[in-house]
């Protein structure tokens, strides 16, 4: 057990200082990612890696990730990108770049997936890979009532931790309470809160975070897991999926 949790806990630096080392963009009236990838000195693929973008819409003050803390090595090599349409060369005079296609006003799309998605927080979502991925490195960890520490979690306790530990500015409450401060979503996405009810109490008692593909993890009686919201249990008492109205990075 020793050992799990000396494992865990470096995990557990490596992922706050990514998070915190990372630079976000706002997104201006006019962007587009070619754009934004050409002012930041980036690849156009990095940015969609980086974001989890599907498709290459953009909004006014989407927050994105602009720059990553990498290991880079100096060469004079040709790279070309996965991307047909950009060619990038360390000698200027050879790069080709298809002029980028200006975003209209009636182009631009609300935030991704949400119904309510006005006033979402987006530096939220712009985490949701660092929290998904640190929340997994946590599966084993024990179920501890109130706890919301390596020593053990209980539902809520674990949605702060991997919350905080991502940078983001967040207090420590109850599922209930955390139901209040979010709206639902008709089409989650990776990284979006599950609720349930009426599991140990009335009303809103349990939540974790949506992996895809009908899965969830969560700190249940077993500890930290993965779930499935097929399962019977599950099902009977799923109520939504919810995303944060506001949740900025410190």
């Amino acid at each position: 057990m020793f050992n799990k949790v000396l494992i865990v806990t470096v995990l557990l630096v490596t992922f706050a200082s990514s998070a915190s080392a990372n630079t976000l963009y706002e997104v201006k009236k006019g962007d587009t990612l070619t754009k934004i990838a050409k002012i930041n000195k980036v690849a156009i693929n990095d940015l969609r890696t980086w974001n989890k973008l599907k498709k290459d819409s953009i909004y006014v003050k989407q927050k994105l990730i602009v720059k990553k803390t990498t290991v880079a090595s100096k060469t004079t090599t040709n790279v070309v990108s996965n991307n047909p349409k950009i060619i990038e060369n360390t000698k200027p005079k050879q790069e080709t770049i298809i002029p980028p296609v200006q975003v209209k006003d009636e182009q631009l799309t609300i935030a991704p997936n949400a119904v309510q998605a006005m006033n979402l927080s987006t530096e939220g979502q712009a985490m949701y890979s660092f929290i998904v991925d640190f929340a997994k490195h946590l599966e084993g960890i024990p179920y501890l009532y109130a706890g919301n520490t390596m020593a053990g979690f209980d539902c809520s306790g674990f949605i702060y931790f991997i919350h905080s530990q991502a940078g983001l500015d967040i207090t420590r409450q109850s599922s209930d309470s955390y139901f209040t401060q979010t709206a639902n979503v008709a089409d989650p996405i990776i990284g979006d809160l599950v609720f349930f009810e009426n599991t140990y109490k009335q009303g809103i008692s349990h939540m974790g975070v949506y992996l895809g593909e009908n899965k969830f993890i969560h700190a249940g009686s077993k500890g930290v897991e993965v779930a499935s919201l097929e399962s019977s249990y599950w099902k009977e008492h799923f109520v939504s999926f919810n995303r944060f109205n506001s949740l900025t990075v410190r």
